[in-house]
């Protein structure tokens, strides 16, 4: 297993697992490995760590989306657009199934049906 010394203390640094981490602000990480000291509390993460932790954050931007779009009329139906992009990564197209389910009082989900 690889050592790190804290440069302030030069004393051995710990392996630990933080429970989240936002290697990139807005984007949690969940159990990031790091070399922490026990003396000063500083944390540092090897050059492998770093790595993994570009790797997990730009698979989680892979499919994160966010659009705000305001609620139409259709005949006697509430309507929400999909906008083109998002219907493009999730390979939606027309005539299509979807299942949309209560979430609770504020969100709701939809869901591609595969055949």
């Amino acid at each position: 297993m690889k050592k790190l010394t804290c440069l302030k203390c030069n004393i051995n640094a710990n392996r630990v697992v933080y429970p989240t981490y936002e290697y990139e602000e807005g984007v949690p990480l969940k159990d990031v490995e790091a070399f922490e000291c026990p003396n000063c509390g500083e944390f540092t993460f090897t050059e492998e760590q770093v790595d993994e932790m570009e790797r997990r954050t730009d698979a989680i931007k892979i499919h994160t989306f966010s659009f705000l779009r305001r609620v139409t009329v259709s005949g006697r139906s509430l309507c929400i657009n999909i906008p083109e992009d998002l219907a493009r990564h999730l390979k939606v197209a027309k005539g299509q199934a979807i299942r949309i389910r209560a979430l609770d009082d504020r969100r709701f989900l939809v869901e591609k049906q595969i055949r």
